[in-house]
């Protein structure tokens, strides 16, 4: 005889949406494309209208702007959709905290069920460039400048806001001289010079990369204040007289031995009183979220052999490396800013 069904002790929404969930970064950077954000910061428009002047079905135009509106980058008032805070800050061309030139270079990892399974099982990347982690392509040898630019331009996408974040928030009173390590656009030591007028920058990246990083340092006017120095972190020489080394969302991207390895040398490269500030999304020390650092973390499994860190494994990795004074700042959207200092005796 069959059995008797009880419904479920909750319901099975969540499931359903996550199984929806493929569809909402295309559907994203695919209204970039077609510049829906774009039609509706000059004007509010219905769906009708809106499909007539992207060429669309009325059909294929009401899934798109309702999809939009679901994922809270519009509302709909009176008939027509505006554009929410969200979209007006970052999903506009031409704005300063513009994100889709990241949305097209996510939107080029080929995420499947397969290539996940196997990257999960074999621990490593599969999915870029023939299988080698992106971090590989990232050897001043084999990165040419156009794919530099790309890149960098994407990543400048991706942490200007945090970075501005960042520089409302942070002590940076008596600092003199600050490196930014594999600091890609320069974005962070833009945000700070413009919040720290006594203080100089020098953002050290790969060759190929600062030709696109003096660009960004002179669409500011802080090329008097900010240098750029071509080196390879890990094997050059790092440039001295700085008081401060920072790490913005560049510890995640390595194995443990580099992670070491960049934090020991900026103990040894500091003079006695210096500091070393790290800025990361960081995971829960339970390791249980939240769900977009977990997810980042998922992301650096993909692509490098990094991962995303919990406070309490960067404490003991300054420390490991002869650092104290080691405190957790919570800054902007779910980054942290480590700080530690080398002693004064050392």
């Amino acid at each position: 005889m069959p059995m008797d069904l009880e419904k479920p002790t909750c319901d099975d929404s969540l499931i359903r949406q996550l199984s929806l969930s493929i569809f909402q970064l295309p559907i994203l950077s695919v209204a970039d494309e077609l510049g829906v954000f774009s039609h509706l910061d000059r004007e509010p428009t219905g769906i009708a209208e809106l499909a007539r002047q992207l060429s669309l079905s009325f059909r294929a135009t009401e899934a798109l702007l309702a999809s939009l509106a679901g994922m809270g980058l519009l509302a709909r008032f009176q008939g027509k959709f505006h554009l929410t805070e969200t979209s007006r800050n970052f999903l506009l061309p031409g704005r300063p905290f513009y994100w889709g030139h990241m949305l097209r270079l996510i939107g080029q990892v080929p995420v499947s069920h397969s290539t996940l399974l196997e990257t999960l099982r074999r621990d490593g990347a599969v999915a870029w460039d023939a299988g080698k982690a992106i971090t590989e392509a990232w050897d001043h040898v084999d990165l040419s400048e156009e794919r530099a630019f790309v890149f960098t331009r994407a990543m400048h996408s991706h942490s200007f806001a945090t970075a501005v974040g960042l520089a409302q928030r942070v002590e940076l009173t008596g600092v003199e001289r600050l490196l930014d390590v594999a600091g890609g656009s320069g974005c962070f030591s833009i945000a700070l010079a413009r919040q720290n007028p006594r203080v100089r920058f020098t953002v050290a990246e790969l060759p190929p990369v600062c030709k696109t990083t003096r660009q960004y340092v002179a669409e500011h006017g802080l090329e008097e204040r900010i240098d750029v120095a071509a080196l390879d972190m890990f094997r050059d020489a790092w440039p001295p007289g700085h008081d401060v080394i920072f790490f913005a969302n560049v510890l995640h991207d390595w194995d443990s031995a580099r992670r070491q390895r960049l934090i020991q040398r900026s103990f040894d490269v500091l003079p006695p009183g210096g500091r070393v500030l790290i800025y990361e999304l960081l995971l829960a020390d339970g390791q249980d979220g939240p769900l977009t650092a977990a997810l980042s973390s998922m992301n650096m499994v993909y692509l490098t052999p990094g991962k995303q860190l919990t406070a309490g494994e960067l404490d003991e990795l300054v420390r490991g490396c002869g650092f104290t004074d080691v405190s957790v700042m919570p800054a902007y959207a779910g980054y942290s800013l480590i700080s530690a200092r080398k002693p004064l005796d050392r």
